[in-house]
């Protein structure tokens, strides 16, 4: 008989996991210098191969590893002296390309190897390059928002304690980036953040919009914001800001322009605003799109043009944005998970009386406005496509490697982040310049001009130039060898006892006495493997949130176990066929929902053997594909009798210490039950799985019966994040 999985169990794991880091390709110079790759695979974030240079002295220690290649996890577009700068940043440092100079230096990069990865924080930069905002981590979930000179480097705390995110920064610049919004509280404030650095800026509380999170207001133009408190529009003159905020005990908020017909929830709706402010998209809960003709000086209820739920009975959807034509006419993108695909599929839909979709693309990025809106970039797998969002006829399209993301530099011009380089395009060119090598393939001296030369995985050829820190394409097309020794050193890679590395990188001395280290200590140091842990996700009786956990799963390269439940397969039969199709462990959660403990049901192993049959049988008529056998009861409502009867069924009992923690029900709050929020339940998972030594993570698909406050399937970017940030390994529930 199985063995029944408890989550405080004590994992018996093997002394050796998956290594994620190796060394590959040394090759040494006969001035002590050496070049090699870095070649970090991982889960949780890019996995790409870097090249690094050290130079050899006293003996075998390194007094520098520089990375030579840059690889674009994240990228902005900042201004320094007026000029425009490129920022690369990864997991092993901060870099900037600057266009005056034509030239790329780190301005930031990490000593050792970071043995723990996620994806890279995002920031938020100011149109006018002169300013970023970003939350830096103080806690699990948790952390300070800054604003930061990127100039002078100087940072300013904004808010403290809040909620920590892989997404975006709580903050909406103006179009110049003369004022920031930002959430503090439940509450938005403003500010200059020219002001700020001078320390000359008004008493916050001053500078108070409103109640609500950053999502209740929005900036039309550089001229007016437009402010949402519940039923009610306000359009706000930035000219007017601090006049209205130092009295806004007495007067309004602004100007009303309208009113709702539904109360407007910033936690969950969003909206956005013409130019002109006489056109209002709002998306309620993420699926309801609303499309209004303001009314300007007037509470009375705006004039609906168009409003529908998004369907479509062959996709779900995943994400979304909302933008607008030169008419004030609005346009969405959906990004959708097709039912019968793995790849996701972009599409754009005018909205109008009649809306009307002009554009799908398959295995879409987000697009990408251009800084005066007239443009659109969209890039599918290995090509980058530019749109009039005027016409959406396609303006120019530029193919090579694939396209990991896209900044602006100017209405014209692009810098394009790929997997083998990051690139310089103008519009209209049919090809872009190299700023630099983004992964390399192997790294060597050139034996005839002694540069450093990399060979990418499309075969392409590149020579580095220290002057000015770039890559360019090299002519050099003899074999490559790579020296292992000089007559002073030799340099190997050898086995090591670090469960974190595939090997270790030697260096060995040939003179006096014979000396041999590590390049890097920590890829020899002894280290406990990683924890492993299942994240399960439970689906009940609906579906709101599993474009989300796909898509993140997807993002992250994971593994996760769906414990499905009858009514969710009876109710959702396409996107239950989507999880099989996606190649997701599916496990079973009966065939109902209900209560197995309650008195009222006679609940006998025949029972229990039956309704798990019945599942089984449902899932394979909807996916053609078996359930594993594990399986746990509706809302984990349990009894040692009920989890020996399915035993003798042939199945193994999971259980969760957190039994229904994420998906109490309104009522239920009122009634009395504790509200555990997705921060505090994030931050009580990690506790308990340092202490047990790893286990099972559950976190209910969609809204259960009625909704919460927030629902902890909203974050799971940032449970993910942290249990890979905190070492634990992500696994299935059969590994596990």
């Amino acid at each position: 008989m199985k063995k029944t999985l408890i989550f405080a169990i004590a994992l018996v794991l093997s002394v050796r996991l998956f290594a994620n880091i190796s060394f590959e390709n040394p090759d040494i110079s006969s001035r002590d210098e050496l070049v090699y790759i870095l070649n970090y695979q991982t889960t949780g974030s890019y996995s790409y191969k870097s090249a690094f240079r050290s130079k050899l002295i006293e003996k075998t220690s390194s007094s520098k590893k520089d990375l030579i290649s840059c690889f674009p996890e994240q990228m902005e577009l900042l201004s320094l002296m007026n000029k425009p700068v490129l920022q690369i940043r990864n997991r092993f440092g901060t870099a900037r390309y600057y266009t005056a100079t034509d030239s790329l230096s780190w301005i930031r990069q990490s000593e050792e190897i970071p043995l723990t990865t996620s994806f890279v924080t995002p920031y938020s930069a100011s149109p006018d390059g002169k300013w970023i905002c970003l939350i830096q981590k103080t806690g699990l979930a948790s952390g300070n928002l800054l604003l930061e000179n990127t100039s002078t480097g100087k940072q300013i705390e904004l808010a403290d304690n809040i909620l920590f995110s892989y997404d975006k920064v709580p903050v909406k610049w103006s179009p110049e980036g003369t004022i920031l919004l930002y959430e503090k509280k439940g509450n938005v404030f403003f500010c200059s953040p020219d002001a700020m650095g001078r320390d000359v800026e008004v008493e916050e509380r001053y500078r108070k919009i409103g109640r609500g999170s950053i999502d209740s207001v929005e900036w039309a133009s550089s001229r007016y914001l437009v402010y949402i408190d519940d039923y009610l529009v306000y359009r706000i003159n930035s000219k007017e800001l601090y006049t209205t905020s130092l009295y806004s005990g007495i007067i309004s908020q602004g100007t009303p322009i309208g009113r709702l017909p539904f109360k407007f929830h910033s936690n969950h709706d969003n909206f956005s605003i013409s130019p002109d402010t006489t056109s209002l998209v709002i998306a309620q809960d993420k699926k309801n799109f609303t499309y209004f003709k303001t009314i300007f000086s007037s509470c009375d209820y705006m004039n609906i043009v168009y409003s529908k739920p998004y369907t479509d009975s062959k996709a779900s959807l995943a994400n979304y944005s909302i933008f607008w034509d030169k008419n004030g006419e609005p346009i969405l993108w959906f990004e959708k998970l097709p039912f019968d695909s793995t790849k996701v599929q972009g599409m754009v839909l005018k909205l109008g009386e009649q809306s009307q979709s002009v554009l799908e693309i398959e295995d879409s990025g987000e697009p990408v406005l251009s800084p005066d809106k007239s443009k659109v970039a969209f890039f599918a797998g290995s090509t980058l496509y530019i749109y009039d969002i005027n016409s959406w006829n396609r303006i120019a399209q530029l193919s090579g490697e694939k396209v990991l993301n896209v900044v602006w530099e100017n209405n014209s011009s692009l810098f394009i982040g790929g997997d083998v380089t990051i690139r310089r395009w103008t519009i209209g060119n049919e090809k872009a310049e190299t700023v630099t090598v983004s992964s390399a393939q192997s790294v060597f001296w050139d034996s005839t001009s002694g540069a450093i030369t990399c060979e990418t995985s499309d075969g392409r050829r590149f020579y580095y130039s220290p002057a000015n820190g770039k890559w360019k394409p090299s002519s050099n097309s003899q074999d490559i060898t790579h020296n292992l020794q000089n007559g002073k050193y030799r340099v190997y890679c050898g086995t090591t006892a670090n469960p974190y590395f595939d090997n270790a990188l030697y260096v060995r001395t040939l003179s006096k006495k014979a000396v041999t280290k590590p390049l890097y200590s920590v890829s020899t140091k002894k280290m406990d493997a990683k924890k492993k842990i299942a994240l399960i996700f439970d689906a009940y009786d609906n579906a709101d949130g599993l474009p989300k956990i796909i898509s993140s799963l997807s993002r992250f390269d994971i593994p996760g176990t769906f414990f499905i439940n009858g009514e969710f397969i009876r109710r959702y039969p396409s996107q239950t066929r989507q999880i099989a199709l996606n190649g997701y462990e599916c496990a079973s959660m009966f065939f109902t929902s209900t209560d197995l403990t309650d008195t009222t049901f006679i609940v006998d192993s025949n029972f229990i053997a039956r309704g798990l049959g019945r599942n089984e049988d449902e899932f394979y008529l909807c996916t053609g594909k078996e359930l594993s056998l594990f399986w746990h009861t509706p809302f984990y409502q349990s009894s040692p009798s009920i989890e020996t009867a399915g035993n003798e069924a042939g199945y193994e009992y999971v259980n969760s210490y957190h039994k229904n923690s994420d998906n109490i029900s309104l009522r239920q709050i009122e009634d009395g039950s504790a509200y555990i929020t997705p921060v505090k339940l994030i931050e009580e998972y990690v506790d308990l799985m340092k202490a047990t030594g790893g286990g099972v993570v559950p976190v209910t698909v969609g809204v259960s019966q009625e909704n919460m406050p927030e629902n902890l399937w909203e974050h799971i970017d940032l449970l993910i994040n942290t249990l890979l940030n905190e070492n634990f390994e992500l696994v299935t529930i059969s590994q596990l």
